[in-house]
């Protein structure tokens, strides 16, 4: 069930809880702020089928980002918060990445991938560096309406690399509505 369902139905209900700071976000909250995250992705000029890369510890604006990307119909691609610099340039381009989406924590790489992907948007949670600008600040700004495009987007996976560099897993987008049924719900 898409958590915009579960938002009309329980808006109160906890989405996540951080079990390491009892930090929580209501699933009304959540739905708001991915749809004010999908109107940025729109003003940023992001269309279906462009992708970004969310690079992050754990943090509690992780979910809301994938589903203002999976709401916006993108691919959004994962990015493990121990890889360096050049692996993370690596995957942003592999994944023809528009956005990265990093975390103050991860501010230090951060800065050192900054010059590697020109051309690429910059934003941060949690705080801001020279280059990025503040997710939270720019998101805010935006309408907690649903855009007029809604279209199921999909994460875009890595492989270890075992046999060379990591290697992305496209799926094609289905063009389905959000809240459509997973295709593999049907067979069980």
């Amino acid at each position: 069930m898409h958590p915009s369902v579960i938002a009309q139905k329980t808006p109160d209900k906890p989405a996540i809880i951080m079990a390491a700071t009892g930090e929580s976000i209501s699933f009304a909250r959540m739905d708001a702020q991915s749809n004010q995250g999908a109107q940025l992705f729109r003003k940023l000029g992001l269309n279906t089928g462009d992708g970004i890369c969310i690079f992050m510890e754990n943090n509690i604006r992780f979910l809301e980002i994938c589903w203002a990307a999976q709401r916006s119909g993108l691919y959004f691609t994962a990015i493990s918060s121990r890889l360096t610099a050049g692996e993370v340039e690596y995957i942003v381009k592999d994944a023809n990445a528009k956005a990265l989406i990093v975390s103050e924590g991860l501010s230090k790489v951060a800065a050192e991938v900054a010059p590697l992907i020109p051309g690429v948007k910059l934003l941060m949670v949690g705080g801001t560096i020279p280059g990025y600008a503040s997710y939270e600040i720019e998101a805010g700004k935006m309408p907690a309406e649903p855009i007029a495009d809604q279209t199921a987007g999909a994460a875009m996976l890595y492989s270890s690399g075992t046999t060379g560099r990591p290697k992305g897993v496209r799926q094609p987008l289905s063009g389905q509505p959000i809240d459509a049924p997973a295709p593999l719900l049907g067979l069980v």
